[in-house]
């Protein structure tokens, strides 16, 4: 009897100082240390491969907005040509039908041919075109959005009468937007909403005013304005990137 009382004394005694022992000795000394480093290591890795994800994907986003202006800009330049031949062909065929006159006498002297003295000679359309290329191509080559900002705004001054005045509008509202400068991004692509109703860039002003608003935390005017892109531009690309941005808020 006194034997089993000493082994079972022996046991609990035992038992108590295994009871007792630090968890770091289960499985090997500093055991749960290293499993959390590597439950860190492994974090922070993840954390930093999304961080890659997230860049590429905006250098992807950036570069396919450029090359849809670039080819918008393209298809927008080949409508012009085609435009003008159409111009030119009805001018001729309408100088062909009409009357022949007379010519009128030479004058009589030479002050009157004289071409008129001073003032700065009329801008030509080689010059609004060269001006509009300039400033596309600081856009679409030199990435130079720094120096294209003031390059279109000169543009809309010196030529406000030129076909390419809503496309300078939308590279403005663009370029501000990029810069985060709403206020004022938000101006140009009102301009072309409101001003050029028959413009191609009108859809995707509508479109860029309804991020600018999401952007200022406006989601009712933000949904106003994707509304319109599908109600009035319902086959565009800017009314599914519209629909997209719908059904993210909801």
């Amino acid at each position: 009897m006194m034997k089993f009382a000493a082994i079972s004394m022996a046991a609990v005694l035992s038992t108590a100082s295994w009871a007792q022992a630090p968890v770091a000795s289960v499985g090997g000394s500093g055991s749960v240390n290293e499993r959390l480093a590597e439950l860190e290591r492994g974090f922070s890795a993840r954390s930093q491969a999304q961080i890659d994800q997230q860049r590429q994907l905006n250098a992807l986003q950036q570069e396919l907005s450029e090359m849809r202006g670039l080819l918008e800009e393209q298809s927008y330049r080949l409508e012009q040509v085609i435009e003008r031949q159409r111009s030119m062909l009805a001018a001729q065929q309408e100088a062909a039908s009409a009357p022949r006159v007379a010519p009128s006498p030479a004058p009589s002297s030479e002050a009157e041919t004289a071409p008129e003295s001073g003032g700065s000679a009329p801008e030509t359309a080689g010059d609004e075109q060269a001006a509009y290329d300039k400033a596309v191509n600081l856009v679409l080559q030199d990435k130079d959005y720094n120096a294209a900002i003031p390059a279109f705004a000169r543009f809309i001054t010196q030529y406000p009468q030129s076909t390419y005045v809503p496309n300078a509008h939308y590279w403005l509202g663009q370029l501000l937007f990029a810069q985060k400068r709403f206020d004022q991004s938000k101006a140009q692509f009102a301009r072309v909403v409101e001003a050029y109703p028959k413009s191609n860039k009108r859809p995707d002003s509508l479109l860029k005013l309804g991020l600018i608003a999401r952007e200022q935390q406006d989601d009712g005017q933000a949904r106003q304005y994707f509304e319109r892109v599908l109600s009035e531009y319902g086959s565009s690309g800017a009314a599914r990137l519209a629909q997209e941005n719908l059904d993210a808020m909801k």
